[in-house]
């Protein structure tokens, strides 16, 4: 509007719809065009996330056909104190990313997410791989898998500290390896290598729904909940 961006929308490979404008209306036109193109590039369903907070981008969900699916917690922990050494079992090996992982780590994170998020919508390889590699948050050094009999069995994948923060971006572990203790392992390690490079508080997301027992994990071993972001879904 006269020279000034108003509005924007962003719609991923992912289906997940971001956007925001000044004026409701414009956010109604905004949501219509983005889920026209979803329509056309054949996606069975949109997502937008929200906080209760977000007053405008809550009541649009509403008012456009979208139902309140599920939540996903923020959560932080603080690295204070004695810092707990990881405990591993005894036919596993621990090591960094190698651009060469790529695919085996994708294709580890694909089958757990859609174990059990029916909404989960598998990226193009390509896409996946810009998205998290092609930005100064991402540090091979920090994306931490575990192997077993040279076969990829867990992996956590942690942004680039930030003004002394951590970010867990993703930590998954094989159906068949739960419950041997690789989850809390691959958090213990990376809160020490964190640590070591001064960052204070280490964050992640986790889907509220998650019947892998993340959520109780988190809790167990130090983070603490202080946001609830509303995952709103519309099926197209």
């Amino acid at each position: 509007e006269d020279g000034s961006v108003v509005g924007h929308a962003q719609l991923n490979s992912a289906h997940d719809l971001a956007l925001a404008a000044v004026d409701p209306q414009v956010n109604d036109a905004l949501l219509a065009h983005a889920e026209a193109a979803a329509r056309r590039r054949n996606f069975d369903f949109l997502t937008v996330y929200a906080v209760a907070e977000d007053e405008p981008l809550w009541a649009l969900a509403e008012r456009s056909g979208f139902a309140h699916d599920r939540d996903v917690l923020r959560m932080w922990r603080p690295l204070d104190g004695d810092l707990p050494r990881p405990s591993w079992p005894d036919d596993v090996t621990l090591r960094s990313f190698d651009a060469a992982d790529g695919e085996h780590v994708k294709a580890l994170l694909d089958a757990s997410y859609a174990g059990w998020d029916d909404a989960y919508a598998v990226r193009p390889y390509d896409d996946w791989l810009a998205f998290m590699t092609d930005h100064d948050e991402f540090d091979p050094a920090l994306w931490f898998l575990v192997e077993r009999n040279a076969e990829l069995v867990a992996c956590a994948l942690h942004w680039k500290e930030h003004q002394r923060r951590g970010w867990v971006k993703d930590i998954v572990v094989a159906d068949a390896e739960r419950g041997r203790g690789l989850g809390k392992a691959l958090l213990h390690h990376a809160f020490r290598v964190y640590a070591d490079r001064g960052v204070e508080r280490v964050g992640l997301k986790v889907d509220s729904s998650n019947p892998t027992g993340a959520p109780q994990l988190y809790e167990k071993v130090g983070f603490v909940i202080d946001q609830r972001l509303a995952v709103w879904i519309k099926r197209l």
